[in-house]
C-alpha cells in the first residue's frame, strides 16, 4: 500500500496522534541523537496495525529507520494536502 493510501484511510484522531509522535521523535533525534522511546513505540504499533504481514523489530536499526521514515512521509503527505 502506498503512503497516500494509508494516509487517506487514517481517521482524524489517529492522524493527530501520529503527527505528534513524528514531531516528538524528530525533535528528540535532533537534540539527543536517539529515537524517542514513546514516539517510536507508537509508530511501530501503528505500522503493525496497517502492515501486519510485514514484521519490523524495534531492535533492528534498519527497521527503525524504515518505520520512522514511512510515518514522516505520511506526515509530509498530510502537510502538503492542508
Amino acid at each position: 500500500m502506498s503512503v497516500e493510501a494509508i494516509a487517506n484511510k487514517i481517521d482524524e484522531e489517529k492522524k493527530q496522534e501520529i503527527i505528534e509522535a513524528v514531531k516528538i521523535n524528530r525533535n528528540y533525534m535532533d537534540t539527543v541523537g536517539k529515537y524517542h522511546p514513546d514516539g517510536l513505540t507508537f509508530l511501530f504499533k501503528e505500522w503493525h496495525r496497517h502492515f501486519p504481514q510485514i514484521k519490523q523489530r524495534m531492535g533492528c536499526m534498519g527497521c527503525r529507520k524504515a518505520v520512522t521514515l514511512f510515518w514522516e512521509n505520511v506526515n509530509k503527505h498530510w502537510q502538503s494536502n492542508n
